[in-house]
């Protein structure tokens, strides 16, 4: 993940076996189950289109698997096919109405298009559900959700809902360090930003992030080894050319 931001997440674990109906052909299960598992695999690796290909031979060998429609919204997001993967998750969420993973999911993927709004509305579905597993990851995308929509303090409560969760993840100490550092609270956003970079090392967002809180306390010569650190951990990045132009500021 070096040099990419990871201010919101996808869910992208898989259930290992599928919803079968009454009645149905064990052949035609036992082949979507094969198809699914492929399909899955060729996801993790990367190969979109393959995936894609698998996913949908599992959906018409079992059109009913809430999970198949799931992994296969992941691989059209992947693809940037985002129409045919809002179809997906919410055909996912139809067979499965407390698939808290497809609404997180679909939630992602109105936060790439900007529309907020939706994005609130499913993370906070995927949240109603007291059963789910990784409610930190949904509480992570609606804060980025309500940041967005300039709701701060909604914000901040949705990443310490996350943190209490899991208090070692960093993304949603990036993230409330963004909310302190737009409220102009410099000490708690510095506070922030390190334990994001503490959390995980290679974080050149938030040293990014951190490099900007120090040139705001004039804090100028750990400003500029903050920005060298993002050059030199992802080079071709924007965090990388955001700090570039910060470096020619403090010269």
């Amino acid at each position: 993940m070096v040099g990419k931001s990871i201010k919101f997440v996808l869910i992208v674990s898989f259930a290992i076996s599928f919803i079968s109906c009454a009645g149905k052909d064990p052949e035609l299960i036992k082949q979507a189950s094969m198809r699914y598992d492929i399909g899955t695999a060729l996801l993790n690796k990367g190969d979109y289109p393959g995936a894609i290909q698998q996913l949908s031979s599992a959906k018409s060998l079992n059109p009913d698997d809430p999970f198949t429609y799931n992994a296969l919204g992941l691989a059209y997001y992947a693809e940037g096919m985002k129409e045919q993967s809002e179809a997906a998750y919410k055909k996912a969420i139809v067979l499965k109405k407390d698939y808290s993973d497809a609404y997180n999911n679909l939630g992602v993927l109105y936060l790439s298009e900007s529309k907020w709004d939706n994005a609130t509305t499913a993370f906070q579905s995927a949240l109603n559900n007291p059963l789910y597993m990784s409610p930190q990851i949904a509480w992570v995308n609606l804060g980025w959700s309500y940041y967005q929509k300039g709701k701060l303090e909604e914000a901040l409560k949705a990443y310490k809902s996350a943190l209490t969760i899991l208090p070692d993840m960093p993304a949603a100490h990036n993230n409330m360090g963004l909310v302190y550092l737009r409220k102009n609270m410099l000490p708690y956003a510095e506070n922030e930003f390190k334990a994001a970079i503490y959390y995980y090392k290679q974080y050149a967002e938030a040293y990014l992030n951190l490099g900007v809180v120090y040139m705001k306390e004039k804090n100028y010569a750990e400003a500029r080894n903050q920005f060298e650190t993002v050059v030199k951990l992802a080079p071709d990045s924007t965090f990388a050319a955001s700090a570039e132009n910060y470096i020619k500021l403090l010269k």
